[in-house]
């Protein structure tokens, strides 16, 4: 029997790992990944900058909207201030002692040194400027129109360029000219200056100074977060440690989905191929038929363990590689989140619930294969497959902002829900029994699924069946369903 089982799969795994596409997937599907987080940053940075004017009798609004740029560019960096603090655990007052600084610092780079903070060692990137104003060629649309249009460019440190807008006060208001109508950075910008100027001159007309909004936030006390934990004490504060279980989970939880969801296609489509290439009776005179399910299922599985060690060997080499050049506090950080990724809490669910995860829906793709003699057949058992694999991704967003909703709670007792949904229940620390009667659930379902795909797929691959036969079967527990073929 073992010798058997080891055959099948050891022909499935070498079919799957020599062929040319699987390396391609296997090199550029962390590239991608990594092109779609990064993809927007770069993208940014590649962007040229645009320039814009301002005609404004009154002079005000132009210097009001710069003050807006360099006021977004702080709260920019306040934040990537803060983050840097969350990931390290420490929280030194380098953000307020920033904000300090940029009041009296017309550089933000220098403002940054000021508060101990080196952005060629702490990460932190001053933002780049996008829209820049300049002085006005003319004072009219009709007159500026030809540098709207790009007939006439203007003259800039980088070079000739277009003008990007054209923001002219009237009695009406501000309006607000350009040729683009889908980026509404600059109108957000000059809404803001209006809207503060309108205010300091409201506030004026009252003999009320402005910086009372100042004082009002000054007298606001700040919102500490503290743990409720009977080791921790009443005053503890929440740091990076107590969020990394839920990030964790959610990360584990979406890599399960996407494993899952991208080895099963391997099973399905070589069953398809094997059919159509009537492969199956050539198998079956040599190896029974239980036998050559769980070699198919062996194989599929070691090439999903294939694509782990291999992403997860980049990763880490990747890591070591950067870590010279990483600061100290993310170092420590990248640590905590790998003991949190290896504690028996979270590692040994995540484990069964992908073995067990993986049998499953393993054998449901095995037995669709095996009634199906073309793709396009597949794609008729196909799409309400897709659809339920969907809901357990959507639960994955839904955890990220409420670990502890209801419906999370009820659907990890669905079998085929539960692979992904116990582990993003894991931080929220349920019940032992409810962590032991879901895995115990689930092991249950996945044997009763292998027993009715063993069925399926002698049907199809022994018997011929096909998806219609699979379909009038299933009429048979539908009131009113014939069961009978037309």
């Amino acid at each position: 029997m073992m010798r058997s089982v080891y055959l099948v799969a050891r022909r499935d795994y070498l079919g799957y790992v020599t062929a040319w596409g699987f390396w391609l997937g296997l090199l550029l599907t962390p590239f991608f990944l990594s092109l779609g987080i990064i993809g927007p940053a770069l993208a940014a940075s590649q962007t040229p900058e645009r320039y814009y004017v301002v005609v404004d009798p009154s002079g005000e609004l132009g210097p009001a909207m710069d003050a807006k740029q360099r006021e977004r560019q702080v709260d920019a960096l306040r934040v990537q201030i803060q983050a840097l603090g969350a990931l390290t655990g420490a929280d030194d007052g380098a953000a307020e002692a920033f904000e300090a600084a940029a009041e009296y610092t017309a550089d933000l780079s220098d403002a940054l040194a000021a508060a101990g903070l080196d952005p060629a060692t702490s990460g932190i990137d001053v933002p780049r400027v996008d829209f820049v104003r300049v002085e006005a060629p003319a004072t009219s649309i009709d007159a500026l129109r030809p540098w709207l249009l790009g007939e006439k460019r203007l003259a800039t440190p980088g070079g000739e360029r277009p003008l990007f807008a054209a923001l002219i006060r009237t009695e009406e208001g501000i309006e607000y000219w350009s040729e683009n109508v889908t980026i509404g950075t600059v109108k957000g910008i000059a809404q803001d200056a209006a809207l503060s100027l309108a205010r300091d001159r409201v506030f004026s007309q009252a003999n009320v100074p402005a910086s009372i909004l100042d004082d009002v936030r000054n007298a606001t006390p700040p919102l500490l977060e503290r743990k409720v934990r009977e080791d921790a004490g009443a005053e503890a504060e929440v740091t990076a440690a107590d969020i990394a279980p839920t990030v964790v989970s959610v990360a584990i939880a979406f890599m399960l989905w996407m494993l899952i969801f991208s080895v099963v296609n391997y099973l399905l489509m070589g069953t398809i191929e094997e059919r159509s290439n009537k492969i199956f009776d050539t198998l079956l005179t040599s190896v029974k038929l239980p036998h050559l399910l769980a070699g198919k299922l062996i194989a599929v599985l070691a090439v999903s363990l294939t694509l782990m060690l291999f992403w997860t060997g980049g990763g880490m080499a990747a890591t070591a590689f950067a870590g010279s050049a990483l600061p100290p506090d993310a170092v420590e950080m990248l640590g905590s989140i790998a003991g949190t990724v290896l504690s028996p809490g979270i590692l040994i669910p995540a484990i069964l619930s992908f073995l067990l995860g993986y049998l499953m829906y393993g054998a449901i793709f095995l037995a669709m294969g095996s009634l199906c003699d073309t793709v396009q057949e597949a794609q008729t058992l196909m799409s309400p497959m897709l659809v339920l694999l969907m809901v357990p991704l959507f639960m994955v967003f839904i955890a990220v902002s409420d670990p502890t909703s209801p419906v999370l709670a009820v659907l990890s007792w669905v079998p085929l829900f539960t692979p992904f949904l116990l582990i993003l229940r894991i931080p929220t620390e349920p019940a032992l029994w409810e962590v032991i009667g879901q895995l115990v659930l689930m092991a249950a379902a996945t044997a009763l699924i292998l027993w009715a795909a063993t069925r399926v797929y002698r049907a199809g691959a022994v018997h011929g069946a096909g998806v219609n036969d699979a379909l009038h079967w299933f009429k048979r527990f539908i009131p009113g369903g014939s069961g009978k073929a037309g």
